[in-house]
């Protein structure tokens, strides 16, 4: 039986599993943005610099070995935050991707945010439940073309 997930604000010894859930949770931006030069690493560099400097995270433990993680990076106006989201395969479907944003979302009502943010990908139904199940309503729809 496995052991009981539990919650808490990452730190800076949180760094090195950050980095990689980044980078599995953004494993599509090299195509993304290929067009314009930049890579996954300066794009990891960036989420953490926004954690660091006006966001933050939260871990998801479960005995004592992290399994997931949610950083919450401004947004481009400065006045909401962004969420974005990763956990590990072995411990999905159980609930921890819900516990991390339902902590972020008391860490952003504690610290005066006034709205939140979820960007998934549309064929992401998981995720797009999960951010219906907790509140969060549709805004915009984003449409994009591959030109290559």
């Amino acid at each position: 039986m496995a052991g009981v997930i539990d919650y808490r604000l990452a730190s800076s010894s949180d760094e090195t599993y950050l980095k990689s859930a980044i980078e599995a949770a953004y494993h599509e931006y090299p195509r993304l943005i290929a067009l314009g030069g930049a890579t996954l690493d300066l794009a990891v560099e960036n989420v953490l610099e926004r954690i660091a400097e006006e966001g933050f995270a939260h871990v998801a433990l479960q005995d004592a070995k992290i399994v997931g993680a949610a950083w919450w990076t401004p947004d481009d106006n400065g006045s909401e935050l962004s969420v974005a989201y990763y956990v590990e395969q072995e411990v999905r479907k159980q609930g921890v991707a819900t516990g991390l944003l339902e902590a972020g979302l008391t860490e952003a009502r504690k610290r005066g945010v006034v709205a939140t943010t979820v960007k998934t990908h549309p064929d992401n139904l998981a995720s797009i439940a999960l951010a219906r199940k907790l509140g969060f309503e549709p805004v915009v729809s984003l449409l994009r073309q591959d030109l290559r």
